[in-house]
């Protein structure tokens, strides 16, 4: 089996790039309660606060939500809510790993069920399952489990644990293998996107003060 070094390098560079996007974003958000009052990132934000959901909350559903998941509730976590590291990527991952046993054991059955019955259905699935394929399915096929942890790992929106559920079911990864590598990959991304997170709020701080 070949090993995929060209893949962890591929990482490496991932988080140089999401870097550099952060150092660019508006990150003047909130870093903790002594911190000025800032406006919510995002209207999902604004809208789940107005739903009267409190910070652990709206944390916890944004990394539930696929796109979004634990690269969209990180940065909300510790930069908005000025939550610690470790409450932030918990929640975070916690909340990304919620809908994967639903989705690894109940997604064959259920599209199937919904493709035979419905035109939109069946061009919806038949969309989105092509679509995971392309993304990594080549990667599952060649590396199996360990391929599915790292296709999680890597933080974009075209990959995390939602796709890599999908994938696990198109590429036939048993539930008792495709699980415990997804929460790798999930682990993973966690510990990235943290990481990427706080070095792009230090950065940003250290380059307004030049």
């Amino acid at each position: 089996m070949r090993r995929p070094g060209g893949l962890l390098s591929g990482l490496a560079v991932i988080v140089v790039v999401l870097s550099l996007l952060l150092t660019r974003a508006p990150l003047g958000l909130s870093a903790g309660p002594d911190a000025e009052a800032s406006p919510p990132p995002s209207k999902l934000v604004t809208w789940l606060e107005e739903q009267h959901l409190g910070p652990v909350a709206v944390v916890v559903v944004i990394a539930m939500l696929p796109i979004f998941e634990l690269r969209g509730s990180v940065p909300v976590a510790i930069l908005y809510y000025g939550m610690p590291v470790w409450e932030a990527y918990a929640l975070s991952v916690l909340g990304n790993m919620v809908p994967i046993v639903p989705i690894i054991l109940l997604i064959g059955p259920a599209s199937s069920f919904l493709m035979k019955r419905s035109k939109l259905c069946h061009r919806f699935f038949t969309w989105v399952f092509e679509r995971s394929r392309r993304r990594g399915g080549d990667l599952v096929e060649k590396y199996e489990a360990l391929g599915l942890a790292i296709f999680v790992a890597i933080p974009l929106p075209v990959t995390g644990a939602w796709t890599g559920s999908l994938l696990a079911f198109l590429m036939r990864v048993r539930a008792r293998r495709a699980f415990p590598a997804i929460l790798a990959g999930v682990l993973t991304a966690g510990v990235v996107v943290s990481v990427v997170t706080l070095f792009g709020r230090e950065t940003f701080r250290f380059l307004i003060k030049m």
